[in-house]
């Protein structure tokens, strides 16, 4: 699920729809929690699907670190992707605003945490844009991405948090125990699915 303060709006033309904060959603803030109305397939169940669904889910859907396929039920399926992303997913079951996010502003995330299958072209055309997605992108970028999570995550205590009760107790205490500095991070990098080479 997605945090409350976000309503789907037109982007551009080019790139379509795309989700924006209501209110000021703060550094360290859960935007998206993975829940139990999201839909999880695995590879064998996607492949049995007919169309046109199979390719609706091939728009909106990402892999989790175990191949399993992945749709939002909510309009969390509708953010784009920045290279300067405000979002990020984590390997703790969800996406945490990685600054603060203004009023009016698009929340975006960061398409290289989620899998994508083939390299695409971008067209987010930000700051420092890579011009397209790659399969090493988790490999590159995963330092400066963890920068970034870490120092979020450890906001969470900071601000409000209208999604922490979506967090099953066992995700809720694994947090805790991060923040207490009783575990060690878990990296991006865990959230790394490549799909087996047929053959």
């Amino acid at each position: 699920m997605i945090h409350p303060n976000t309503v789907i709006k037109t982007v551009s033309p080019e790139i379509g729809i795309g989700v924006f904060a209501t209110h000021c959603i703060p550094k360290g803030t859960i935007v998206v929690v993975r829940d139990q109305v999201d839909t999880c397939l695995t590879q064998t169940e996607f492949q049995h699907m007919a169309e046109p669904m199979r390719s609706f889910m091939e728009t909106y859907f990402y892999h989790d670190k175990h191949g399993n396929l992945v749709l939002s039920w909510d309009h969390a399926r509708y953010m784009n992707h920045s290279c300067n992303s405000n979002t990020m997913m984590t390997d703790y079951h969800l996406e945490i605003a990685v600054r603060d996010i203004a009023p009016g502003e698009e929340v975006t995330t960061e398409y290289g945490l989620l899998n994508i299958q083939e390299p695409y072209e971008l067209f987010c055309h930000c700051d420092n844009c890579r011009k397209a997605l790659r399969l090493d992108d988790i490999d590159v970028h995963a330092k400066d991405w963890d920068k970034l999570i870490q120092a979020a995550l450890h906001a969470v205590p900071l601000v409000d948090q209208p999604l922490w009760p979506l967090l099953t107790p066992n995700r809720q205490e694994r947090l805790q125990r991060l923040l207490q500095g009783s575990t060690p991070y878990s990296s991006v990098r865990s959230l790394k699915w490549r799909r087996p080479k047929k053959g």
